[in-house]
This record gives C-alpha cells, structure tokens and sequence, in this order.
C-alpha cells in the first residue's frame, strides 16, 4: 500500500477552495475593520440646530448642540465645532437635529429686517399638532354684528413662521400665546388685526 507523503497533503489542503474562500473572508474581514477605524479617526463635532430655527432668526447658544459625525467630503460645507455660528442670521428653515450649514447662515442680518411679534390666541384658532419652526397664514375673523351674520375671513399674512408657542396658559381658561416671525413692514398690519376680532392660525406645508 503506498502512502501518501504528508507535505503533498499539505500542500494540496491549502489550495483547497474552502481555504481560499476562508481566506479572502478573513482578509475582507481585516481590511472593513481597517476602513471602519480610519472612518472613526475622521470625525469631529459639528453643530447643529437644538430647537427648529426659523428664517431671520438671530443664532444663539440656546439654539445650538453638537453632534459628532463623519461627513469627510462634506465636511467644508458645515460649522465644526471650533467655529459656532453665533450671531450670524438664518435665511431659512433649519428643523431641530440639522446640522447647520454655511450657506444657511449670513453675517448679512440687515436684509432680514423680521420682528417677533406676540400675539394671544385661543385654543380652538390654532391647530392642535402645530410645532414651532412651521409655516403658517394668519387670517383675520371680524366681530359678527348679530348671531345671524357671518364673518367673512380676510387673509392678513401667509408664509410667516410660527416661532414659539405657550400651551401652559391653555389649562387655565385663557388664550395661546403665541410668538410669529414677520417682515417689520407687516407689524402694523397684524396688531391692527388684534383691535377687534380674533386672529386664526393656519398650518401652511405647501
């Protein structure tokens, strides 16, 4: 009986196609946890939006958060967080958990001449479900004359953000208080609203 010589055993074990599948597995295996490291050494904090910020909206270190993250090519594009974005101005939406992008701020705060304006509204004029940060109309219901008459609604501000909101003052009888985000030119327009009639608030997403 001839024996086999174990080098050749050896030899023809290793080129076996379970080994070599098992290789490569192994070396696909190292090489992911190579990647997976250097991913990991290239992060940094970046900052982003606590609260949803609406536009014209001055940056404060109340509205910011920092969250660590790996952008790598985008990451020229966003504040890191040796570079805070305080004081400069927002020029549109950012919602709470974005981070904030260079070209959704400006230094330029003069051309977003915005005021917050309060405003007191009853609970069955605004949505329910509302957040702060959306965009919504105000339209203006005049006083009926009688019981018999009806109000014609009449559309005073559209595509104006809802800025804060107080549903605490709701649980004791009295209205919403409410914080809007306007164009300075369209103050007057809205406290006039307020002098008689009530203000309702619309939920605008398109």
């Amino acid at each position: 009986m001839i024996s086999k010589h174990p080098a050749l055993t050896t030899s023809l074990s290793l080129r076996s196609p379970r080994v070599i599948v098992a290789g490569v597995l192994f070396i696909a295996a190292l090489l992911s946890s190579f990647a997976f490291a250097a991913l990991a050494d290239q992060s940094s904090h970046y900052w982003a939006a606590r609260n949803p910020i609406t536009p014209g909206s001055l940056v404060t270190s109340e509205d910011l958060v920092l969250f660590d993250a790996s952008l790598i090519e985008n990451a020229d594009l966003y504040f890191e967080e040796n570079a805070p974005p305080i004081g400069m101005v927002s020029t549109q939406l950012i919602g709470a958990g974005q981070f904030l992008a260079k070209s959704a701020l400006t230094q330029e705060s003069a051309q977003f001449d915005t005021e917050q304006v309060p405003l007191n509204i009853l609970p069955s004029d605004i949505p329910a479900m509302i957040e702060v940060g959306e965009p919504i109309s105000l339209y203006w219901v005049p006083d009926a004359v009688d019981s018999q008459s009806l109000s014609t609604p009449t559309l005073l501000l559209t595509g104006i953000f809802l800025e804060s909101i107080d549903r605490k003052g709701s649980n004791f009888g009295s209205g919403l208080a409410i914080t809007v985000s306007v164009d300075s030119s369209q103050v007057a327009k809205i406290l006039a609203g307020t002098s008689h009639g009530r203000l309702v608030v619309v939920a605008s997403h398109g």
